[in-house]
């Protein structure tokens, strides 16, 4: 009887053991798209005539592991991974933009995908430099032998004014500017227009291009103040 209640014992125990570790009722992790913040703001945003930089940061993988994320941008509201985009291979990052127009207003967001799909920022929009109230430097090449260098402030009022440091108002010259996307066309002297032009395209904080003056053309190139 001994042997047999010990048996009895024994088993029971097995069973109660048995229902303690089954649990009917598992808690199961269901994973989610990841959330992703925009940092900039358009006052800290680093930009210029044609770049722009945005910083973005992953604030949780959604349980999943990213697998890309970056930034998006287009020249009008609400853009995604359909319009332009880059790709970053950090949770915190700083996009680097480049290729845009100056004067221009775009759109961005920062976006990461994960196998549950893509999640996006909120939107910013940012304006690229006008060259409207800027001073630049023009160092202008006439042939191998001529050059010299002028100062040109363009208004935002599309007029612009020469004058060269070393004899100052002795060749003041008032014209007028247009910039389309990122070429610059100066008409050097509103009074006499298209008797000297230059033309070029900006690039970040520099430009350079030719000049046209009667049945001659030279280059030039300029750099911001």
């Amino acid at each position: 009887m001994r042997i047999i209640f010990k048996i009895f014992s024994l088993f029971s125990l097995s069973l109660l053991f048995a229902s303690c570790s089954t649990d009917n009722n598992p808690t199961i992790l269901t994973a989610t798209t990841p959330t992703v913040t925009l940092e900039s703001t358009a006052a800290d945003v680093e930009k210029t005539y044609t770049t722009i930089e945005i910083s973005g940061l992953v604030d949780d993988d959604g349980g999943d592991p990213v697998v890309a994320r970056g930034t998006v941008w287009s020249t009008v509201t609400n853009p995604s991974l359909s319009d332009n985009f880059t790709t970053e291979s950090s949770a915190n990052f700083t996009s680097e933009i480049e290729g845009l127009e100056a004067n221009t207003s775009y759109y961005f967001k920062t976006y990461a995908t994960n196998a549950e799909g893509t999640a996006y920022s909120n939107e910013k929009s940012i304006t690229t430099n006008s060259l409207g109230g800027t001073t630049w430097d023009f160092h202008v090449v006439y042939d191998q032998n001529t050059s010299w260098h002028g100062d040109v402030v363009f208004n935002a009022d599309g007029t612009a004014v020469y004058d060269e440091p070393t004899s100052p108002g002795t060749y003041l010259t008032n014209g007028t500017w247009t910039l389309t996307g990122n070429d610059l066309f100066y008409d050097f002297d509103s009074s006499n227009p298209g008797n000297v032009t230059y033309t070029g395209p900006i690039e970040v904080e520099q430009m350079s291009g030719v000049f046209n003056y009667p049945n001659h053309q030279g280059t030039w190139t300029a750099v911001e103040y």
